[in-house]
């Protein structure tokens, strides 16, 4: 008993030596740093990497190929009633295992009326191997 108290004390002894001391820069020449800079303050907002409002409720995918070289993928899609703007639709051949993008196609359709069917066609070229790939859909309006 008499040793465990002996060790706290020990310890706490340490401690307050240790939080007492303190470092100041130390200034060998005895001159004064030449300037200091400060920084605009941030908002702290995070600006998305990729703005719009995803629309893929409204996008069908009717096919899709996935084998190695080159692959299409085929679909519709719908611009719901109010949408304006550039409708992005986007395909992804991935291997599920490695969750690794092997190639990536898109379809862009500028200023898409609301309400009408579009019929959209993406392309790429797989050029990595892998036992298995899926299409993964993307749509959104810019």
């Amino acid at each position: 008993m008499k040793k465990t108290v002996a060790c706290i004390a020990g310890v706490l002894v340490s401690a307050a030596a240790l939080a007492g001391c303190s470092s100041s820069p130390s200034n060998e020449a005895g001159t004064s740093p030449s300037s200091t800079t400060t920084q605009a303050a941030t908002t702290g907002e995070a600006k998305p990497a990729n703005p719009g409002t995803g629309i893929i409720e409204a996008t069908k995918m009717t096919s899709c190929d996935t084998a190695q070289g080159k692959v299409t993928a085929k679909g519709t899609v719908t611009p719901p009633e109010g949408t304006k703007g550039t409708v992005k639709i986007t395909v992804s051949w991935v291997d599920p295992k490695t969750s690794a993008v092997l190639a990536r196609g898109e379809q862009t359709f500028k200023d898409a009326a609301a309400g009408k069917a579009l019929d959209w066609v993406a392309n790429a070229e797989v050029t990595k191997p892998a036992a298995e790939i899926k299409c993964v859909l993307g749509a959104t309006v810019l």
